[in-house]
Parts: structure tokens; sequence; C-alpha cells
């Protein structure tokens, strides 16, 4: 799972426009208020270290409607093999376990 921090997830908004500066009188109480209220619907969940992540759910379902169009590897640090066969996107997925899998040892693609 991806999880974020609330203030980066404030500034994808700001930066997608999606809040805007001009007509929101605080940016800050604009984006809680949108955080409270997809966190009352299930949408995303706050961590522990109150980061927010996608309700797992809602996540399965965004891999399943995009499957087609968007493939994902994931890796974690104990990831020692990663077969990238039939994934459109392989460079960049190699690219993003490797970061990740500090133990990796074998690449397929």
């Amino acid at each position: 799972d991806h999880e974020i921090k609330m203030d980066r997830l404030v500034m994808q908004w700001m930066a997608h426009r999606l809040i805007d500066q001009k007509k929101a009188i605080d940016v800050e109480v604009t984006a809680n208020q949108w955080i409270s209220d997809l966190i009352n619907r299930f949408m995303i969940e706050e961590t522990e270290y109150k980061d927010l992540k996608l309700h797992d759910i809602l996540h399965d379902l965004a891999l399943y409607i995009g499957g087609k169009e968007y493939s994902h590897a994931s890796a974690t640090e104990h990831t020692h093999h990663l077969s990238l066969l039939g994934v459109n996107n392989a460079e960049v997925q190699k690219r993003n376990a490797s970061r990740a899998a500090n133990k990796l040892r074998t690449i397929l693609r």
C-alpha cells in the first residue's frame, strides 16, 4: 500500500488545481474538510503514523478497473525475484522495484 503525507496530498491537489488558492479562504481548512469527508466515506484511511492511504477495497477496485491500461509490480525489501513478463511498462516497473527491493537478485522481463 502506498501511504502519503497529508501535506504532500494537499500540495498534489493544489498542483492539479483541485483546490483553488484564490477561492479557498484557507487551503488547509478546505483540505482538512475534504480529507475528513473521504475518511468518513471509507475512501481513504489514516495510518498509525498519521499518513493517508487509499482504502484497501478501493485500491483493489482501481487496480481491477485500470488493469488493462496500468500494470503494477510490487516489491518489498524482502523480494528476491521479480517477473515483469507481459508488463507494458516493464522498464519503469523495473526501476521502481529495484529501488524498493534492496535484496533483489532476479528480474525477468
